[in-house]
């Protein structure tokens, strides 16, 4: 007689268990594969509720979401959940093993992702949550239904251990491994951006004055330098233009990049600093999902009124602002009042702070339609850095190649 079993799963489950757990395993394969593709083409930031900036975003586009920098965790969950759908059909006590392993490997990965969120990002993936759910429920239903082994050597802990063991490695390759890129670099259309006219109308507050005009967009596109809050010199080689908030923590980790590339490449790079308050109360255009970033209507505006009131004091004010950007708005305003004459600072001309205000908003509009990821960084006619890149030196790279900055 053959010493091979039939599998108990197959055999003995009720055909009602049996279709509730493959429904469970489609659904989830189909929303981590979904998740994969979003990843893989750079779209998290298009999902609903998941705008740049939110807690949705910032999972999904943490290192804790990768391996290696690479390859998105999910793929690895849409093979466990493709190869479960198929142990369901399939009868054998390695079949049985495998789908009590992957089990415990759902409910390992689901303690270990949901205390990421909790405990070391302290923020919350509503899809994320959705997958781990599906996984736990998954693993319960299997190890639920399990049958008692009637061989040596299928007992808990040959399931539990390498479960364990496996999700751990994944943990100290993310930990350790790394981290992926957080920028997206590409091409705007011409079309994106209002064209700006020789007529006193929308979009001339940008070129509005004298002095150095530097284009982007195909010419569609103009920027005053001198008559623009920037850093740096007004003739350097290089002018970027970069669209940024106060509040916003991938902006401030950006503007330290480029800190530090206009000291080591003196006289080649300019930035013209062009906020963009994150916050519904003055920015109409933030997407659904995207919480409102506190005070950073009034920050950006303090800033333009340090900038016109004097503008030699401006770069001090806009470092030390973006350091304070979690303090209360009067600490804000009291460093301001503390750097520029009070006198100039009340007689600043509210009309051009709207202006400008209103314009960036625009601009950022358009923009959002790529991917609402900020800051918007614009190199050279119409290539822009979306978002911080995971680090200064791959910062640097994308500038020696675009703009052939040297040393």
């Amino acid at each position: 007689m053959s010493d091979i079993q039939i599998s108990p799963i197959t055999k003995d489950m009720k055909p009602a268990v049996k279709w509730i757990l493959c429904t469970l395993l489609v659904v989830a394969f189909s929303l981590s594969l979904w998740l994969t593709v979003q990843k893989w083409t750079g779209n998290i930031d298009s999902l609903a509720g998941c705008g740049s900036g939110s807690d949705c975003a910032n999972v999904l586009g943490s290192k804790w979401s990768m391996v290696m920098g690479l390859i998105p965790v999910s793929v690895f969950s849409c093979l466990l959940y493709l190869v479960m759908v198929v142990s369901l059909w399939t009868r054998g006590d390695l079949m049985i093993w495998l789908r009590s392993l992957f089990a415990w490997i759902l409910l390992s990965a689901a303690l270990w992702f949901i205390a990421l969120q909790l405990f070391v990002m302290q923020i919350i993936c509503p899809y994320c949550m959705v997958v781990h759910g599906l996984g736990v429920s998954i693993g319960l239903v299997v190890l639920l239904t399990r049958p008692r082994e009637k061989k040596k050597g299928f007992g808990l802990f040959s399931t539990l251990l390498p479960a364990v063991l496996l999700v751990a490695a994944l943990a100290l390759t993310q930990h350790y491994g790394p981290a992926p890129e957080t920028h997206r670099l590409g091409h705007s259309t011409t079309g994106q951006l209002q064209p700006q006219s020789d007529e006193q109308g929308e979009g001339m507050i940008h070129l509005a004055g004298d002095g150095r005009l530097v284009v982007f967009m195909a010419e569609t596109k103009s920027y005053r330098v001198e008559q623009l809050p920037h850093l740096g010199e007004a003739d350097a080689k290089h002018v970027l233009v970069k669209y940024f908030d106060y509040t916003c923590e991938a902006c401030f980790t950006t503007h330290k990049y480029l800190d530090e590339l206009m000291a080591k490449y003196p006289g080649q790079l300019a930035v013209i600093v062009l906020p963009v308050p994150l916050e519904r109360a003055c920015n109409p255009h933030l997407l659904v999902g995207l919480k409102d970033h506190p005070n950073a209507c009034k920050f950006a505006e303090l800033s333009l009124r340090v900038w016109r009131a004097n503008p030699e004091m401006f770069a001090e004010f806009h470092r030390s602002l973006f350091e304070c950007r979690e303090q209360p708005y009067e600490v804000a305003e009291a460093m301001a009042y503390s750097l520029v004459d009070p006198d100039k600072l009340d007689a600043v001309d509210d009309a051009w702070i709207k202006a400008l205000l209103q314009q960036n908003i625009s601009d950022y509009a358009s923009f959002v339609a790529d991917t609402p990821v900020m800051p918007k960084l614009l190199i050279k006619d119409s290539l822009i850095v979306h978002g911080k890149t995971k680090d200064q030196e791959t910062l640097e790279t994308l500038l020696k190649k675009h703009l052939r900055i040297s040393r």
